[in-house]
């Protein structure tokens, strides 16, 4: 949380300590807080209703402030932190507790996100499975749907940590069913949201098990996210969106679509630039350059014409332009071996040996740079295509 999500009814004195990262200052300062609202009380069960759930919130915002200490032991604490808030407002009335126990299922996710933790992935998806439990789907469909997306979004996260596609199937199918039950016109941006969730787990899913339906289904999925959002309203998840379903594109087009699927998945890449400028973010303008020049590569396979593939190896330019090998040598590594790969592919068709010698150069040095980070598996990976650039060489100096 940014300082501006706290409530105004917090001191000056805690915007000041927060501004200033006194964390600990910020944390006692709403202690302080919860302690006046609590004075003259002749006991917990006789506290207002009004009190309670100010006390609710007071615990939370400590959650929100030992999240921002960036440690694991700080995340279980403001895990902590929440589920006490949730116990607060529940107190004060059924059911108001609820976005606290939300909070503390996020906060476990982040610590397992953050900090690669099997466990916290693991006690958020208990949680939030004993939250279902009390939950209406009819009655309560929202609120339902909303700790759905978490369920999902956190065996996600436990799916990488496991391997092999069957949380991502358990993933796809409580999208499926959540979607069945939310009607779009009660709640927009959460029916958007799993939407795009769907998309992601199918696309991430088609790709593991080599499944072109299933990526044709990432896809549809995407597409009715975007039918759900505008650019000028939701920027962000926009371009998000955008980005995820031209990897989708791609990925579909090496296994089925062909021209379609790479044509698509270039438009959108394209689509995506125009959110991540060169000047302000040149790390993920430079991604998406890398992207564009692998569709492009995919897509020059069914055209005779050498243009596209020039055009492929422009954008890696454009790519390493900033992905410098001082820099950021293993991304360099990576967009200079596939711009080698590109050139190889142009050196096969117009059959010169000048480009052949430069992908082979360029390939050396990117596998060498590889194995220099500790990176042997993307150097071995590399090393099939360098000794079909050294054959072509070889071939063309005989010619």
């Amino acid at each position: 949380r940014d300082l501006h999500s706290f409530p105004t009814r917090r001191s000056s004195d805690l915007v000041q300590a927060l501004a200033d990262g006194k964390l600990a200052e910020a944390d006692r300062l709403l202690a302080l807080a919860e302690q006046r609202n609590l004075d003259g009380a002749v006991a917990p069960d006789k506290l207002s209703r009004d009190r309670l759930l100010a006390a609710a919130a007071g615990r939370a915002d400590r959650g929100a402030v030992a999240m921002l200490h960036l440690n694991p032991q700080a995340y279980r604490d403001a895990a902590e932190r929440y589920a006490e808030a949730a116990l607060i407002a529940d107190s004060a009335e059924a059911g108001s507790g609820l976005i606290y126990a939300w909070m503390q299922a996020d906060a476990l996710a982040r610590r397992g996100a953050d900090f690669s933790d099997k466990s916290a992935f693991v006690a958020s998806i208990g949680q939030l499975r004993g939250l279902l439990a009390k939950l209406d789907n009819f009655d309560q469909t929202v609120p339902w749907a909303e700790t759905q997306l978490r369920l999902a979004r956190s065996l996600t996260g436990l799916s990488h940590h496991e391997g092999g596609s069957s949380l991502l199937r358990q993933v796809v199918e409580i999208y499926r069913t959540t979607l069945e039950d939310l009607q779009r016109a009660k709640a927009p941006r959460l029916w958007t949201a799993l939407q795009t969730r769907l998309g992601e787990a199918l696309a991430r899913l088609g790709e593991i098990e080599d499944d072109a339906g299933l990526l044709e289904d990432g896809v549809a999925a995407f597409r009715a996210g975007l039918s759900g959002m505008t650019r000028a309203d939701m920027p962000r998840e926009w371009g998000r969106l955008q980005w995820e379903l031209g990897k989708a594109h791609v990925a579909l087009g090496l296994r089925a679509s062909g021209v379609s699927a790479f044509e698509a998945a270039v438009n959108c890449f394209k689509l995506v630039l125009d959110d991540r400028p060169r000047e302000s973010a040149p790390l993920e303008w430079a991604e998406v350059q890398d992207r564009i020049g692998a569709a492009l590569v995919g897509l020059a396979g069914y055209y005779n014409e050498p243009v596209v593939l020039e055009e492929a190896i422009a954008a890696y330019d454009a790519a390493l332009e900033v992905r410098r090998r001082e820099i950021v040598p293993s991304l360099w590594a990576q967009s200079a071996a596939n711009r080698a790969e590109a050139r190889l592919e142009l050196a096969e068709r117009i059959r010169d040996r000048a480009e052949a010698e430069k992908a082979t150069t360029e390939l050396v040095m990117a596998i060498e740079t590889l194995r220099g980070l500790g990176l042997a598996a993307e150097a071995k990976g590399r090393e099939p295509t360098l000794r079909r650039a050294a054959v072509l060489v070889e071939t063309l100096r005989k010619g």
